[in-house]
């Protein structure tokens, strides 16, 4: 009889509760970035799936920003393929429009083809400083932000097909 409940209490304790498995999922799919490639945009891929999780993918995003493992992923913005941490920055940008300006002290305004020039240059130059300040700004912030929905018309098809509904916001 000690054995079946010694048993029981084994298996209570060492199985892992809904929130920590999801939180495993969320990191486990953050640590697959490195594998993703020219798919990276589809609306089922893993990108979209982990902007879906919201904040509680935004520390494995700011951690995996430090990444510097090249993918086959290619993006209108950077020319080359995109390293794993460029990857974790878009997807954290989905979530959290980042302010460069707040978060590096450097003003990027011009923008050419849709794109803000001189981003990538900075986060290739500065990967490891720009992880550190994104997430001291991130821990300054987190409580101030909060999210706001966006209007369907402003939604793209895969914001739609994943229910990412809007961004989180400074208050």
């Amino acid at each position: 009889m000690i054995k079946i409940w010694t048993l029981i209490l084994v298996i209570l304790v060492s199985t892992p509760k809904q929130g920590n498995c999801q939180l495993n999922t969320i990191q486990s799919q953050v640590d697959s970035l490195k594998y993703i490639h020219s798919t990276m945009f589809d609306c089922n891929s893993v990108f979209w799936k982990i902007i879906a999780s919201k904040e509680d993918a935004i520390p494995y995003l700011i951690d995996k920003m430090g990444d510097t493992t090249t993918t086959f992923a290619q993006y209108k913005c950077k020319t080359g393929y995109l390293k794993t941490g460029d990857i974790a920055y878009l997807a954290l940008e989905h979530i959290i429009p980042l302010p460069f300006f707040s978060v590096t002290g450097m003003q990027m305004c011009i923008y050419e083809n849709g794109c803000q020039s001189g981003v990538f240059e900075y986060i290739e130059k500065n990967r490891e400083q720009f992880r550190i300040q994104v997430n001291g700004w991130y821990n300054k912030n987190k409580r101030k932000l909060k999210w706001v929905k966006v209007d369907v018309q402003n939604l793209n098809p895969c914001e739609k097909a994943n229910n990412i509904w809007g961004h989180f916001m400074l208050e």
